[in-house]
């Protein structure tokens, strides 16, 4: 896939799993963080069928966002 691209669907799809995480740390459920979970693998399989390194860049992107709201609001 050409970078440009990749990078546009990337951000496209880190936007759609940002918009379902709109709670802080507190207010998500153990639902909230297995439907987050579920949505990053689903999504990040897509990548995973064009190759490693974009499986890794979506992957870690999303795990990025995770992690924020994990750590709580700074």
């Amino acid at each position: 896939m050409e970078q440009q691209k990749l990078f546009y669907n990337v951000c496209n799809d880190l936007w759609s799993f940002a918009k379902t995480l709109n709670k802080s740390k507190n207010e998500m459920t153990d639902e909230d963080w297995t439907a987050a979970v579920e949505l990053l693998e689903k999504t990040a399989q897509k990548y995973k069928n064009l190759g490693n390194n974009e499986y890794d860049l979506a992957y870690s992107s999303m795990m990025g966002i995770l992690d924020y709201i994990e750590k709580g609001e700074r």
